[in-house]
């Protein structure tokens, strides 16, 4: 489990431009895409004093009331919808009745309760018994059906006392073991711990519910408060909504806890970027970057913030390595356009602007500095005025790209739409009172004339 755990735990993810641990459940789809459902009338036909009008989990709850400690089960047939999409339907269908048969044996030896805990999972209670019962006897299901049928089960686990979780939360939080099993290739037992709420806060925080991710995280690191990834996950959900000071504090529990958290290390640096602290942010950065792994965000922030603080060379060998790392990144090639600007490499940035516009087609700043950079060169005029306004129209309230507009018009002679495009940048707060005066200059010439 060890191993496995920590496969889980440290593959990243950027979010938000923040590093997570990857923890996207594995999903188990046949061809509709659907979660097959278990035919629990036809189950019923074998097993007539199944308890079909309640889940497991009521029916449970009403004889658990004076139990001191109990375990319970969620149990998933794996990858079953292929099985259900084949030619033998008996077979398909009939892969339901196995897996009943050996949950009832078992629970029969063992004294547990079992039935339907949702319409496509099977759910087990077991009174007065603990975590270790519950391991053996989730182990023994499984031998059991493998004895009559080539077919796997995962099972997840909760049991009761845990934290301040009630009863009724004891067998709700199977769900989550389950979603963890999910991570293993079949026939996985998992029992419920920190790393169950890593991996649903972790789906919470993808659906954008940070408090709830951030609930999640928090009962994971009551569970194991030395789990760094939660310290992080705590820490990249609280700068998200704007806490920065919340955040450097679980990212500072993460650096005590692994001074060479990269992830840690990163999104430190990246709360000091969003105070615009560049060079502690670049430090942090640099930090993470000695870990010798190549990773991209980490090679990006550092060649932006030296691109920030004018040391565009500097920079440039991050970008250029960021790109490398990433090639569909528009972002990347936009900062590297601009590195290659700064120090007049003029091919060279329009080589980057381009391949910025191609991977984002809403970049107007690369658009923008794509039709500057035509205008230089002498290439077709056509193509330079039409990617300023391309520029114009992502960005309209952009005085720099509408300025630009503004002297391919003037160079083209459309001194109306010069002076509006001069005009309009001025409004926004770029100087360009030189351009509107020879404009006006010259249409006092004319009519003086």
């Amino acid at each position: 489990m060890t191993s496995n755990r920590q496969r889980i735990s440290h593959i990243r993810r950027s979010t938000q431009e923040f590093l997570v641990s990857k923890t996207d459940s594995p999903t188990k789809k046949g061809k509709t895409g659907k979660t097959p459902l278990i035919d629990w009338n036809r189950v019923k036909k074998e097993f007539s004093d199944l308890v079909l009008d309640r889940s497991i989990a009521d029916h449970a709850l009403t004889i658990l009331h004076s139990s001191r400690k109990f375990g319970a089960m969620a149990i998933q047939i794996d990858n079953v919808q292929a099985k259900l999409e084949s030619e033998d339907e008996d077979d398909g269908t009939n892969v339901w009745i196995d897996v009943a048969k050996a949950i009832d044996a078992i629970c029969r030896k063992e004294n547990g309760i079992w039935g339907p805990l949702t319409r496509d999972l099977f759910g087990c209670v077991f009174s007065e018994k603990d975590d270790l019962f519950c391991r053996k006897t989730a182990k023994k299901i499984q031998t059991r059906l493998s004895s009559f049928r080539n077919e796997t089960i995962s099972i997840g686990i909760s049991t009761y006392p845990m934290l301040n979780f009630k009863k009724s939360q004891t067998i709700e939080n199977t769900h989550k073991a389950l979603d963890h099993a999910a991570f293993f290739n079949g026939n996985s037992i998992v029992l419920l711990d920190a790393v169950s709420f890593n991996i649903s806060g972790d789906k919470r925080h993808q659906e954008k519910d940070f408090q709830g991710a951030i609930k999640e995280f928090t009962i994971g690191l009551m569970i194991d408060p030395s789990n760094v990834n939660l310290h992080n996950s705590l820490g990249v959900c609280h700068g998200v909504l704007g806490s920065l000071e919340k955040a450097l504090e679980f990212f500072d529990a993460a650096l005590w806890l692994d001074p060479d958290e990269i992830m840690a290390l990163y999104n430190k640096g990246l709360i000091f970027m969003m105070k615009e602290n560049w060079q502690k942010a670049l430090d942090f950065f640099l930090q993470a970057n000695q870990s010798g792994e190549a990773v991209f965000e980490i090679l990006f922030q550092i060649g932006r913030i030296y691109l920030q603080t004018g040391k565009s060379k500097e920079g440039r060998k991050f970008l250029e390595k960021a790109v490398k790392l990433q090639p569909d990144s528009g972002s990347a090639f936009r900062f590297l356009g601009e590195s290659y600007a700064v120090d007049e490499m003029i091919e060279e940035a329009i080589y980057a602007y381009t391949k910025a516009v191609k991977q984002n087609p809403s970049d107007a700043a690369s658009f923008s500095a794509l039709g500057h950079f035509f205008d230089i060169q002498g290439e077709n005029s056509e193509i330079a005025t039409t990617l300023c306004e391309q520029s114009v129209r992502l960005s309209p309230e952009n005085g720099l790209f509408r300025h630009r507009l503004g002297e391919r018009y003037l160079k083209q002679n459309r001194l109306d739409k010069a002076l509006e495009q001069f005009q309009k940048a001025q409004a926004l707060g770029y100087d360009s009172t030189e351009f509107i005066e020879k404009i006006n200059n010259n249409h006092t010439a004319n009519r003086s004339q």
